[in-house]
Order: structure tokens, then sequence, then C-alpha cells
């Protein structure tokens, strides 16, 4: 049974379509940057011999800032860093959305859980950033309660 009649703010349905929307555009973009990414490293770089990638070190491309720099050069690498942070970002924007809407229908069970799973990833995404080393030793399953509070989240009651 919805809740619509007890909530306010936007439908469930449109909710879900902004969604799918947000994800569907994310994927996209994510797509067509490592697409024309990889082109244009063909372009540029195709005769020479395949690099040592054994050991990626991807020098100036360390953060979103030094990408957003080499992009605005046309560098092949940073296009397909580009892609591939947008296609880290999407799942993001989308808790983020949820969280806001949520909230604008007054669902504040959903908000504390929708919460719950941005800390989960954020923290997924920037422990080993801030360290410098990863979670190395960490046991914790994030990836488990992750997908059981979002199942929980869209199937709960």
């Amino acid at each position: 049974m919805s809740q619509q009649s007890y909530h306010s703010g936007p439908s469930d349905e449109r909710v879900e379509g902004t969604i799918a929307n947000l994800l569907r555009i994310g994927v996209i973009v994510s797509a067509l940057l490592v697409f024309f990414g990889g082109v244009l490293y063909l372009i540029q770089d195709g005769g020479q011999p395949a690099p040592d990638l054994s050991q990626f070190q991807p020098g100036q491309l360390r953060s979103p800032a030094s990408i957003i720099k080499e992009v605005a050069v046309l560098r092949p690498l940073a296009l397909i860093m580009l892609g591939l942070l947008v296609l880290i970002a999407t799942p993001v924007v989308r808790v983020l959305f949820s969280v806001i809407a949520f909230a604008l229908q007054r669902d504040y069970l959903y908000v504390f859980f929708t919460l719950l799973v941005l800390a989960i990833l954020l923290y997924s995404l920037f422990s080993g950033y801030l360290t410098g080393r990863g979670a190395v030793g960490v046991r914790f399953s994030s990836p488990r309660l992750l997908a059981l509070v979002v199942n929980w989240e869209y199937h709960g009651s």
C-alpha cells in the first residue's frame, strides 16, 4: 500500500522515474566519456608500443581537480578517468536525490536509512583516499549491508 496519503511531496512513481533517469544519464555520460577518451587515445597514441600497465601510476590524474584540468586540454587518459569518476558518482547522486525526495515526503525513517547508505558509500569511497592506504584489514561487509538496506528501502513497509 502506498504511503502517499500520509506524506506530501513528490509521488513514489515520480521519484522512481527521476532516479531511473539519473542512473541512465550517469551511465550513458560515463560510457561516452570513456569511449571518446579511448578513441582519442587511439588517434594520438595508437602507433606507440603498448604501455606497461602492470603498475598503474596515473601521475597527474590523482585528484578530481587534476583530472578536470587534464580534460580541459583533451588528454585521453583524463577523459577515461573522468568517465570512471562519473560512473562512481552516479549511485552517490542517486542516494543524495533519495534523501531529498524522502525528506520532501516527510518519510523520516527512509531518510535515516538512506543517510546510513550514503555514509557507507562515502566511507567506502574516501577511506582509502584520505588515509592514503585504503581500507586495509577492515572486515566490514558494507556491500552486504548496503544491498540489504537499499533492497529494504524500496521493498520494505
